[in-house]
């Protein structure tokens, strides 16, 4: 008899006995040759099923696939091959990753889903059959692996001066899969061979006019420093004298969706004889050369830097730039935009609109194609962050919400969400209209004029048959003490109290009707929010019976004249005038104004307890450090408020190289480390409460500025020379780095790595001998990667030494070395 399957059961054996098989295979045309006979096998006796394997790991491969790998079994225990399953995590139920067993330790886990999370088990397959569960792996969540990021392109000239250029460029078109920690600018003089490591700041100084430069840039992430970009264009080192401004730059797109998308700019740095006024648009198709304007009316907001793109042809690809445009004309265009194919992609998520169980309105936005970086970045009207005294964002895995804490008419407006660190562009938008916040207003508390307390909701509008009903801490109000106004075409639930007190502590709830739909509102006004609307509406009521006599308009204040006399004013109908020739000792105090009649009193204080202040005008005196500029005060009070500018415009703040401050006879900057960018014009702005006051001295050209700036030059901390711009090393070597330093007295020195300060010990080693110092990383590792710096400080000034350590594995050739 033949059998259709290549199994077949025997029965009736003999217990104990050995038995041989084989087996011949027939068609139409006959039977074929026996096969080789099988071992011999005793009949009655059971295979044991393999162990599991052990030591499963999974790994990132791709936005939909994982690798996973696990040990072999020991010598002797030979599988057939080995099942991989699957576990959402979340859920119980396990998937077979692969149809048929595989015969090696690792398996690439195909087709699953971007964003989520999983954990794998491995089973061993034998004669015996399939053999149990290995230990489940650690879970992780479906993301690409994490690489270098590609090269940055479309360098462009933002800004020239005489010896310096700003440089712009996009970033790389692949982030790696994490976030770009920063970049690395060479320069290369057109009059020169090589090229020179300027730094990741895209200022470039020290430039020779009339030279011609190119540039490029690379950047890092994580994993380490990814590729060199092509050199830009050659760009001519000649001061910008031209009265229209420059181009505008990092011009991007969000939100593409069929037949619009939101496009973004930033203003030019340059901005010419005047101001920027307004913008034009061009838009060109892929492929062709010609531009269109895309604006027929130049968009007149002067800073903006966004307008949405509308009637696009769905599915073709654009370029756009920029031009900006001030009273003299308009400037040259930026760099254009990468291209964009004008379609809603496959699986584009939009902003979700809701109303929790709270009550509290919410948008929320989920997308599962992320990295470990990525941040939601929401805004408002396209200007900036939310207010967060009005929402509050909470983020949790692929997903964040922005909830209103108190949704009105302030709330209205577009809300835009963007996702940061990807490659491709994540964003979504929703208005947020009037008829939104009508049909999902909670309770609301207003204070009335009087302190009576208004608590009122809005909801959509009732049919005339709508019932309400009002609890207060389990019983239904009624009309009196309480008024109460139910307006059911407008939807209006309003409940006023007035002298609002303890006995009104509690939970109020609005039972709603209409027809089949029921509904409730709840509002519990105890603890804190009791106290606070208490407060608010005792303060009030004081304040209207106040006002129901005689009372000040205006309170106690004062001002100095340009005599230097103290003038107290307040106003009831007419103004009261106080004037104090000098202010001495004896006229300090609290002064008080009362008015009243039969109807009652008003009073109103000022408390000029602490001495008032007049400046002289400024001197400049040199310090060891740099230089003080300050001014001698004879009259001061607490209310003045003091500001120093640098040649008019510049708002001057403290910070480790610029330092004000005042003690009780002076107000003082202090200039530490000067430089020649620190000449100029100084300006000291003093309020005194309703008039500001200037005293202004200028330091070009003044011999202490000179002096002192000679004296820190030759004095200051210094790295003088030693370390290179890059050191590239075989793990398992040891790196010896070694620097000069200089500086009287002699310097204080710290080591960072990646911004963090370096702790010696263990691998790490620090040796100074006079000016000479070493460092030494033994048996460097791939986390020894990284920018390395040193900081050397004494009381004349600080300097920085950068290098960047590349660590390779045994066997690879790292590109820097290949290059050479």
């Amino acid at each position: 008899m033949a059998v259709n399957s290549p199994r077949f059961a025997l029965f009736d054996l003999v217990k104990g006995k050995s038995y041989c098989f084989r087996v011949r295979s027939a068609n139409k045309y006959g039977v074929s040759e026996p096969s080789l006979p099988s071992e011999p096998i005793t009949a009655g006796t059971t295979l044991a099923p393999l162990p599991p394997p052990s030591q499963v790991l999974a790994f990132r491969d791709s936005k939909t696939s994982v690798v996973v790998h696990w040990d072999k079994l020991k010598e002797g225990q030979e599988p057939l091959g080995y099942y991989i399953y699957c576990r959402e995590v979340g859920t119980d139920e396990w998937q077979t990753v692969n149809n048929k067993p595989v015969t090696c330790n690792k398996f690439t886990v195909p087709g699953l889903k971007p964003g989520k999370e999983y954990v794998f088990c491995v089973k061993s397959v034998s004669e015996a059959g399939v053999g149990d569960s290995s230990p489940e792996s650690d879970p992780i969540i479906v993301r690409p692996a994490i690489s270098r990021p590609s090269a940055p392109r479309d360098f462009a000239l933002l800004s020239c001066g005489r010896n310096d250029m700003t440089i712009g460029w996009k970033a790389p078109k692949h982030k790696g899969g994490g976030k770009i920690l920063g970049y690395f600018l060479d320069q290369h003089d057109a009059a020169e061979l090589g090229w020179h490591e300027v730094n990741i700041r895209p200022i470039v100084t020290n430039l020779n006019e009339g030279h011609f430069y190119e540039f490029r840039a690379c950047a890092t992430n994580m994993a380490g420093v990814g590729k060199v970009s092509e050199p830009s264009d050659l760009f001519k080192c000649e001061e910008w004298t031209m009265p229209q401004p420059g181009p505008p730059y990092d011009v991007r797109f969000t939100e593409v969706r069929d037949a619009n998308l939101m496009l973004h700019w930033e203003a030019p740095l340059y901005t010419g004889t005047g101001p920027v006024t307004g913008y034009y648009i061009d838009v060109c198709e892929e492929g062709s050369e010609e531009w269109k304007q895309l604006n027929k009316h130049m968009v007149f907001i002067r800073y903006i830097g966004f307008l949405q793109v509308s009637d696009l042809e769905t599915g073709k690809c654009y370029i756009f730039r920029v031009r900006a445009l001030n009273k003299a004309g308009i400037g040259p265009p930026s760099i254009p935009s990468d291209p964009v194919v004008v379609e809603t992609k496959p699986g584009t998520n939009e902003i979700e609109l809701g109303v929790d169980k709270e009550g509290f309105v919410y948008m929320a936005f989920e997308t599962p194609d992320m990295c470990d970086s990525s941040e939601f970045i929401w805004s408002k009207d396209y200007e900036g962050p939310p207010d967060p005294n009005r929402v509050k964002i909470e983020d949790k895995g692929n997903k964040s919400k922005i909830i209103l804490k108190n949704a009105s008419e302030k709330d209205l407006g577009t809300y835009s969400v963007e996702v940061t660190d990807v490659d491709d562009e994540i964003s979504a938008s929703h208005t947020l209209t009037q008829e939104v916040i009508e049909l999902i207003s909670g309770w609301n508390i207003d204070v009335l004029e009087k302190g009576e307390v208004r608590l009122w909701l809005e909801v959509e509008k009732l049919s005339p048959e709508a019932e309400l009903h009002l609890i207060f801490n389990g019983k239904e109000l009624s009309s009196t003490p309480v008024r109460i106004n139910f307006d059911r075409a407008n939807g209006l639930i309003e409940l006023i109290i007035q002298d609002f007190c303890d006995d009104d502590k509690g939970t109020y709830t609005a039972q709603l009707q209409d027809g089949k739909a029921k509904n409730q509102f709840t509002l519990a006004l105890v603890d804190d929010s009791f106290d606070k609307v208490e407060a608010e509406a005792a303060a009030k009521r004081r304040d209207w019976r106040r006002k129901q006599g005689p009372h000040f308009i205006e309170n106690l204040q004062w001002k100095v004249t340009e005599d230097c006399e103290v003038l107290l004013t307040c106003k009831v109908s007419i103004t009261i005038q106080l004037l104090l020739c000098i202010l001495t000792k004896e006229d300090k105090g609290i002064y008080k104004a009362v008015v009243s009649d039969d109807r009652g009193e008003d009073i109103t204080e000022l408390d000029l307890s602490k001495e008032a202040l007049s400046a002289k005008p400024l001197k400049v005196q040199p310090t060891a450090e740099g230089i003080r500029i300050y001014s001698e005060v004879k009259y001061y009070t607490d209310y003045m408020k003091t500001t120093w500018y640098h040649k008019y415009v510049l708002q001057i703040k403290s910070g480790e190289r610029l330092k004000s401050g005042s003690t009780m006879d002076q107000i003082w900057l202090h200039i530490l480390n000067p430089t020649d960018s620190d000449k100029g014009k100084y300006t000291l702005e003093i309020f005194d409460g309703k008039d500001s006051h200037r005293l202004s001295t200028d330091l070009s050209g003044k011999g202490e500025l000179e002096q002192n700036i000679s004296v820190l030059g030759k004095n200051r901390a210094r790295v003088v020379q030693g370390l290179p711009d890059v050191a590239t090393i075989m793990e398992d070597k040891t790196l010896c780095l070694t620097c000069c330093i200089s500086g009287d007295p002699y310097p204080e020195i710290t080591w960072f790595k990646n911004e963090k300060v370096v702790v010696f010990k263990d691998r790490y080693k620090m040796d100074v001998k006079g000016i000479v110092v070493t460092i030494t990383i033994e048996k460097v590792c791939s986390d020894d990667t990284g920018k390395y710096s040193i900081y050397v400080k004494n009381k004349y000034g600080s300097e920085t030494g950068q290098v960047t350590i590349s660590v390779y594995k045994h066997g690879e050739e790292p590109i820097e070395l290949r290059e050479k």
